[in-house]
């Protein structure tokens, strides 16, 4: 496990200042996020779930790693630039991976009005499976993803039911005509829009944005645990949400502070 100690000297002065000031951690990292660079978010993430263990490579290292990784360079193009081996870049990306999935929340639960809801094929091992995804229209946070063997309306319903704890309210669920998607609303007492453009091209282009990124290994997951496959898009999806710069804010589209505060009582 690694401290605080690795991080910039401006939290640790931060977490002393705060009790000063009476301005809270949390208030005062959301006032700077807009100016703070990805790596420096991924400071934060890292700072507070802890999942990297010491040994003689930097914790700095491993966190540029992850961030070069997720950009859409290779294993052992990111350990030439960063002199260190592919196999620790691995490690580093795993170990995230499965500290951000743990809690198992995308988003934090907020009134959200608008969400469009598809899946896309992949694959595991040259095996067909299907990448489910929901995104908030208006935030373009991306409130959960799923990888499933088949898709058909029961497992569409359980979907839904998940991306359900995002929400407050009944939002209104925009979807393509697929008969899966009918039934599930339809159990479920929910309202939903067959839309083919517009709105619902926020999902579509959040699938283009992730195979723009596994296409460098042919939009061919290899693995024998497909557990880390699921692991892997879910850190996609969080890069996405609280890292990378959208186009249309010139922000992440979520704040990492909220979700930080709400998944910690979870794992403490």
């Amino acid at each position: 496990m690694i401290g605080y100690k690795i991080f910039p000297k401006e939290i640790d002065t931060v977490r002393i200042s705060c009790g000063v000031s009476g301005l809270s951690y949390w208030q005062y990292f959301r006032k700077r996020r807009g100016n703070m660079k990805s790596e420096t978010i991924i400071y934060w993430v890292v700072s507070a779930l802890k999942p990297f263990r010491r040994n003689k490579i930097p914790p700095e290292k491993k966190i540029r790693g992850v961030e070069l990784y997720l950009r859409g360079l290779s294993y052992r193009q990111t350990a030439r630039i960063l002199k260190i081996s592919h196999v620790t870049v691995w490690e580093a990306v795993q170990k995230l991976a499965e500290a951000v999935y743990k809690p198992k929340i995308l988003a934090v639960k907020k009134q959200r009005n608008f969400i469009a809801v598809d899946e896309t094929v992949i694959k595991i091992n040259g095996k067909k499976r299907y990448l489910w995804a929901a995104i908030d229209v208006e935030s373009k946070e991306v409130l959960a993803v799923w990888i499933t063997t088949v898709r058909n309306w029961w497992v569409a319903r359980d979907f839904i039911l998940v991306v359900l704890k995002s929400c407050e309210g009944q939002p209104v669920f925009l979807v393509d005509r697929a008969s899966w998607y009918k039934s599930a609303f339809k159990s479920l007492r929910l309202g939903y829009l067959h839309v083919t453009f517009g709105p619902r091209n926020s999902v579509e282009r959040w699938f283009r944005t992730l195979k723009e990124r596994t296409k460098r290994f042919w939009n061919n997951f290899r693995g024998k645990d497909w557990r880390r496959v699921h692991r892997f898009v879910f850190l996609f999806a969080f890069w996405y949400n609280f890292v990378r710069i959208h186009s249309s804010f010139g922000d992440p589209p979520g704040d990492v502070t909220e979700w930080l505060q709400e998944v910690m009582p979870q794992l403490s």
